[in-house]
């Protein structure tokens, strides 16, 4: 317990970026329109990017999350406009995720953010929520590792983002199929 409040202000910092990430996590995945969870996804991203900074510096997860920001912008405007992802995006951004990821690798578990990147990337120009949540689910199990590791409060997120994923997945099923009877 001493060591933990022997910490430096940027810990603390750090860890309650983690819980907004957390706060954001719960909310986006339980909205039930994609452009309000892509909306909040922003938010969380930014947030996860400085938790990572400020408890492990530049490195991928940083790097990804700012990708990650940008896609979502570039989402949510096709979104806006009923426009389609052109293959050329999602080949820009795969390239984007992997190479700036590998860019930001210093240690191996930094790769897990790089994989994780890739299941985002493919869950954001998903039409479809439940899809959009399963990939989210791939992502957020990188993540969770990642985050254990590096000791940040962002795990809390990952774990109930999953279960929130989880609940919705299955309320969201569920009504499709009371409305198809």
């Amino acid at each position: 317990m001493d060591g933990f409040l022997n910490q430096p202000a940027t810990y603390y910092i750090a860890q309650f970026f983690g819980l907004l990430v957390t706060a954001g996590v719960i909310i986006s995945l339980q909205l039930k329109k994609k452009t309000q969870m892509q909306t909040v996804s922003v938010f969380v991203n930014i947030f996860s990017a400085l938790n990572i900074l400020l408890l492990e510096g530049f490195n991928s997860g940083v790097i990804v999350c700012c990708v990650a920001v940008v896609q979502l912008l570039l989402s949510i405007m096709h979104e806006i406009k009923n426009t389609k992802v052109t293959l050329a995006e999602k080949i820009i951004f795969l390239v984007l995720y992997v190479a700036g990821g590998l860019l930001g690798v210093k240690v191996p578990l930094d790769l897990l953010s790089t994989v994780a990147a890739v299941f985002y990337m493919i869950a954001v120009f998903q039409k479809k929520e439940q899809n959009v949540r399963l990939f989210l689910l791939a992502n957020m199990s990188a993540w969770t590792i990642y985050h254990a590791v590096i000791g940040s409060t962002a795990i809390f997120a990952q774990i109930a983002g999953i279960i929130s994923s989880l609940i919705a997945l299955f309320r969201y099923r569920k009504n499709n199929k009371k409305s198809t009877d």
